[in-house]
């Protein structure tokens, strides 16, 4: 299948946009309508009748799929988010009480388990 752009000399056929589904039939050899920016395809009828619902079917099999990662992008994606800030400031707020760490205890200075000497009787 060829591109021919708007404006340009054709033969005579049938010219199908796909972007807007315009169909052009060109009865005797002339200019396609548009500009440059306007494409058109060279096709046959039987060709046209094979696409256009292949197209309309695809169109159809992914709108939910469309429909569903909307819904995940504008309502899911901010409230993860927003709990995930709730938990971490749970997780600041509860941790810490009088500038000690309550959740873990942790001291990095002192060893707990080092092996003490057990005292000689």
């Amino acid at each position: 299948m060829i591109i021919d752009k708007g404006g340009t000399l054709v033969e005579r056929g049938l010219y199908w946009n796909p972007m807007d589904g315009q169909r052009i039939t060109m009865s005797e050899d002339g200019i396609l309508p548009g500009d440059a920016t306007t494409s058109y395809m060279r096709m046959s009828l039987f060709g046209l009748l094979v696409v256009a619902p292949v197209m309309g079917m695809m169109f159809v099999t992914f709108l939910p799929l469309f429909g569903v990662g909307v819904f995940l992008v504008s309502w899911l994606v901010p409230l993860i988010n927003t709990l995930a800030e709730v938990a971490i400031t749970g997780v600041k707020v509860s941790g810490r009480t009088q500038g000690r760490n309550a959740f873990f205890n942790w001291q990095p200075t002192r060893a707990h388990f080092h092996g003490f000497k057990k005292a000689v009787k």
